[in-house]
């Protein structure tokens, strides 16, 4: 009997002792629950301390709540008591079911507060401009992610946003990845292709730039956007060719769209086709007096058609023929002017606008006009 009486005071005694070593996990819990971070800290620190808690599942579920409790917190001193406490926080969670399946069910009640308080931290980083934290953030809302209780199925708008913040931050390549698997999963529509060609433009890969604007306008044939960056890929990188084909599909969707015409003319000016250049010129003016570009491109035009047509006259002997060829290249300086000075009320700033107001009002003798715009060349170029 009494051999009996004194196994059971052991088992007592046993399980009073674990009892007292687990406190200190359920004292930081409370402490925790009170917002008394730095208190709860050091109570965990000694059940780490422990053998009986540091292998303890429930030592380190409450270590994950602390961490993540210091992480959202808006106290400065508590955001620095664990460094990465969101990373902390759910390799801890991943640790208390490792050890103890059992806490599954208590860790998916954590969960989507720690991807909420993931994703605010990758906002954060895109208002403060520091993209490389947006960056991290949103790869670690990606990993937490994974986990079942999200449903398993990808959140493409954190790939989208991880995409965005490595595009900001100028880490292309990561950009194309998060940027790729978002076109594939059907995300992000015609702008997603367009951040991608940009990409590839980052990294000078020409090649694939190219051949994602094609496969947007293939994607989004109806897409004005799409149709306008095509138009000034090939435009700028000298493949007139099919930049004339892409603007012949962009004047049927929209025939009202000046910047169409405009660039037409820009093609067939580079191209020395003056007088397709002239009529696509003449009507973007037609359909948007107001744009600057398109009047300083035709005074221009007609500008340098009469410069040639002096020098050629000047080569001629011929007194009578001369005059005759004189006569018509004044002509079209006479004709650039009007564009030209429409250009400069458009944009009165423009050095170019002026240098050439200023031969015209010279070689026809419109001195008072001259004289003030000489007067405006000069302060412009102080001002510079």
């Amino acid at each position: 009997m009494k051999r009996i009486i004194v196994t059971i005071l052991m088992s007592v005694v046993l399980v009073i002792g674990i009892t007292a070593q687990k406190k200190y996990v359920k004292q930081a819990e409370i402490h925790i629950d009170n917002n008394e971070l730095k208190e709860a800290k050091t109570k965990l620190d000694m059940a780490f301390q422990d053998e009986k808690s540091k292998d303890w599942a429930k030592t380190f579920f409450v270590y994950g709540k602390l961490a993540q409790a210091a992480g959202v917190s808006d106290n400065e001193e508590f955001n620095t008591l664990i460094d990465n406490p969101f990373k902390i926080a759910f390799k801890n969670y991943q640790k208390a079911i490792e050890l103890d399946e059992n806490m599954e069910n208590a860790v998916n009640m954590q969960l989507p507060l720690l991807s909420n308080a993931v994703i605010n931290k990758g906002i954060g980083g895109f208002q403060t401009k520091d993209y490389s934290v947006a960056l991290d953030a949103f790869e670690f809302a990606m990993k937490v992610g994974e986990n079942e209780i999200f449903g398993g199925a990808a959140d493409t708008s954190i790939i989208y946003n991880a995409g965005l913040a490595a595009y900001n931050g100028e880490i292309f390549d990561k950009a194309i990845e998060y940027f790729t698997t978002c076109s594939k999963l059907g995300y992000g529509g015609a702008d997603l292709y367009l951040l991608l060609k940009n990409c590839y433009l980052g990294k000078e890969d020409s090649t694939n730039a190219a051949k994602t604007l094609q496969e947007a306008f293939e994607a989004f044939p109806g897409n004005e956007n799409v149709l306008v960056h095509l138009v000034n890929y090939y435009l700028f990188s000298g493949n007139n060719e099919e930049a004339l084909e892409y603007i012949a599909i962009a004047k049927e969707k929209d025939p009202e769209n000046a910047t169409y015409y405009h660039a037409e003319g820009v093609l067939y000016d580079k191209a020395n086709e003056a007088e397709k250049a002239m009529k696509a010129y003449l009507k973007a003016v037609e359909l948007d007096p107001a744009y600057f570009n398109t009047q300083y491109n035709i005074g221009a035009l007609l500008f340098n058609k009469g410069v040639t047509m002096v020098e050629k006259a000047n080569a001629i002997m011929d007194n009578e023929e001369y005059e005759k060829a004189k006569t018509a290249a004044e002509a079209q300086f006479t004709n650039a002017l009007p564009y030209m000075e429409n250009a400069h009320e458009l944009n009165p700033a423009d050095i170019a606008t002026m240098e050439t107001l200023k031969i015209l009002y010279y070689r026809m003798q419109m001195m008072e006009k001259h004289e003030v715009i000489v007067k405006k060349l000069s302060e412009s170029k102080e001002a510079e």
